[in-house]
């Protein structure tokens, strides 16, 4: 185990910056215990790839980085894997692959933690997210004594609320995942005329995400589907090495020249009105194995975002809600439209739309994910105490700076989306609300607070988001 006096500490986007009095790289499990018994009055919390876009990690006291426990082993059912909580995603993919096998579900990129994944609800498209296919979890926290132990959780509310706890449980140790036999993804991009069309083809792609395009606000769909053989097409491998030149650098260096560099509206509307048309081939089908299909590249270029989860039966009003809102944005003149304009002033947030008219202009595409419902207590997708339905995820991500533009923006967005639309936020990205504003969002919370405590009785685990977010009015010490 390794203590000392910790340089600053920064996340992916830049935007989260602390300097916590230790940081630990515990070699095993008592490692771990030693550390929670030493600050058993501080606050502790996990550091992992440092991907998320809120203060989920920050700490005055200590910060556990768990890259030596990155354990991984296939169960002999080969339904099953167990991984400590320090493993990227990347190392375990490519261990299942050599085995024949994947993950049932993954995100858009694979070097995250598996524990910082799972503990803020990571998700792809058309399946559940990660938290719901966690079978099980080794997690080091506190007894009613306050004595640092290590529990397995593999049943009932409190496994519920360990899948997705955003770290509020303790320290999570190590993770059973279900895993499943290696599939191949057919996948090709094509410009749709309207949603109802995206919608219409989605029982054929169940696996496809989808754009709308700023500027333009026409609709691109990367229709995905399970392909019916285990066969990579000819084409796979061209077709990733064009996509990673062509979109992941080449169309997003694009992007940070104009908006954030140049910082030209006109030529960001050239970019996506004549350029990226230019570059999608719809006729270009190919299928490859589902790792490198649903992986992308959206950390080669730093940047900062919100995720806005809505129910199915919400997901047009919510498009089309967020598509006048930046248009209004974008130009102090555009008149949002009545049903847009009745939500807002239902909320007598007329001022709030008026501070932000031309205030700024959206420059990158909203990726829009179909998430099928969870079994836990607070990711985004749960259905505690409700019928199931699926949730659908909208990004949005800016690539400018400076960012408080974006952000104000995106706060008005989520305040009053969050009250007229039933959103939720992603746990792992930019989240400016507080507890208060989503206490009705999520009726599965009161229950994750009562877990929480019982695995958290001092509330060590609790840094300043969680109590924004989580405990309000809760009364811990948090130095």
């Amino acid at each position: 185990m390794q203590s000392r006096r910790a340089a600053r500490v920064r996340n992916f986007g830049r935007n989260i910056r602390f300097r916590p009095r230790n940081r630990y790289l515990p070699q095993d499990e008592s490692d771990v215990l030693r550390i929670l018994d030493e600050h058993r009055t501080g606050t502790v919390r996990v550091i992992g790839a440092g991907h998320s876009w809120n203060g989920g990690i920050e700490t005055p006291d200590a910060l556990l980085d768990l890259r030596h426990l990155r354990q991984m082993h296939v169960h002999p059912d080969r339904r099953r894997v167990s991984v400590g909580g320090g493993c990227r995603i990347a190392e375990l993919l490519a261990h299942l692959a050599r085995r024949g096998l994947t993950l049932p579900s993954i995100g858009l990129i694979a070097r995250q933690t598996v524990a910082g994944a799972v503990a803020t609800g990571t998700h792809g498209s058309g399946r559940h997210s990660m938290s719901h296919y966690v079978e099980s979890m080794r997690i080091a926290c506190y007894n009613a004594e306050g004595e640092a132990e290590v529990r397995t959780v593999d049943s009932g509310r409190a496994l519920r609320a360990a899948r997705c706890s955003v770290g509020a449980l303790g320290v999570i140790l190590g993770v059973t995942l279900k895993c499943v036999p290696q599939y191949y993804v057919r996948e090709r991009c094509v410009w749709r005329p309207d949603l109802n069309a995206i919608l219409d083809s989605e029982s054929a792609a169940s696996l496809q995400q989808f754009y709308l395009i700023p500027h333009t606000w026409a609709y691109l769909e990367h229709e995905r589907s399970v392909a019916p053989d285990n066969r990579r097409s000819g084409g796979a491998m061209l077709y990733r090495a064009y996509w990673l030149a062509v979109i992941d650098v080449a169309l997003h260096l694009g992007i940070k020249l104009t908006a954030s560099l140049l910082r030209s509206r006109r030529l960001v509307d050239f970019l996506y009105r004549y350029l990226l048309p230019a570059c999608i081939v719809p006729r270009w089908r190919v299928t490859d194995r589902s790792d490198r299909q649903l992986l992308m590249r959206h950390e080669l270029f730093r940047h900062l975002e919100m995720e806005i989860f809505v129910p199915r039966d919400r997901l047009r009003p919510a498009l089309e809600y967020v598509a006048e809102i930046l248009r209004a944005a974008d130009s102090a003149d555009y008149e949002v439209s009545a049903d847009v304009y009745g939500r807002i002033r239902a909320l007598d947030k007329q001022d709030g739309l008026d501070s932000i008219r031309g205030s700024y202009s959206h420059h990158y595409p909203l990726c829009v994910r179909r998430v099928r419902p969870d079994d836990t207590l607070i990711s985004m997708a749960s259905c505690h105490g409700m019928e199931e339905r699926d949730w659908y995820a909208i990004s949005l991500i800016t690539f400018a700076e400076p960012r408080l533009p974006f952000q104000s923006v995106a706060c008005f967005l989520a305040t009053t989306m969050v009250r007229s639309l039933g959103a939720r936020l992603h746990w792992g990205k930019w989240h400016p609300l507080e507890a208060r504003q989503i206490e009705d969002s999520y009726p599965g919370l009161a229950a994750f607070r009562a877990t929480c405590a019982r695995f958290d009785p001092q509330g060590v685990f609790r840094n300043r988001f969680l109590e924004e977010t989580m405990f309000p009015a809760s009364g811990h010490h948090n130095p």
